[in-house]
């Protein structure tokens, strides 16, 4: 993966002490695999805003990988044909995702897919978990827009 992308990582998601070291896979939607500095492996979720040690060794990442959830979650079929139908095939560096408001409201409708650069989507997701990750559950907020 390219270098852009290993810093999309740690200006998102730095904070949380994550120190990439290579990103190791993308899925359709920009979920990541990556390996730290130290060898373990994370997974980083935008849709969720999560990033979590998963792996401590290669196979223990392919155990985890191949658990039926993770290859749901991972592979999103019904979600990336139905993106692939609206949208077509993302260039190089880009991924299907949310649009910004559909993913902070996790509203998975068709007419709510986008593509992106997946630099952008993981320093949006990790910059707006690192503002909101101590705010109560249904605490009203607004979303502004800075270029």
């Amino acid at each position: 993966m390219t270098d852009d992308l290993l810093a999309a990582v740690e200006d998102g998601w730095g904070w949380t002490g994550l120190r990439a070291a290579v990103v190791t896979a993308v899925s359709p939607f920009g979920h990541l695999i990556i390996r730290d500095t130290t060898g373990l492996f994370w997974y980083l979720d935008p849709e969720l805003r999560l990033v979590e040690a998963i792996a401590d060794s290669d196979e223990a990442l392919f155990s985890h990988m191949n658990q039926a959830e993770a290859k749901e979650v991972w592979f999103a079929e019904n979600l990336v044909a139905e993106a692939q139908d609206r949208l077509g095939t993302p260039p190089a560096g880009s991924c299907y995702s949310l649009t910004p408001h559909a993913l902070l409201a996790g509203d998975y409708s068709p007419e709510n897919l986008w593509i992106v650069p997946i630099a952008e989507l993981v320093r949006f997701t990790g910059d707006v978990e690192r503002q909101m990750r101590d705010l109560p559950p249904g605490t009203k907020f607004e979303l502004k827009v800075i270029e």
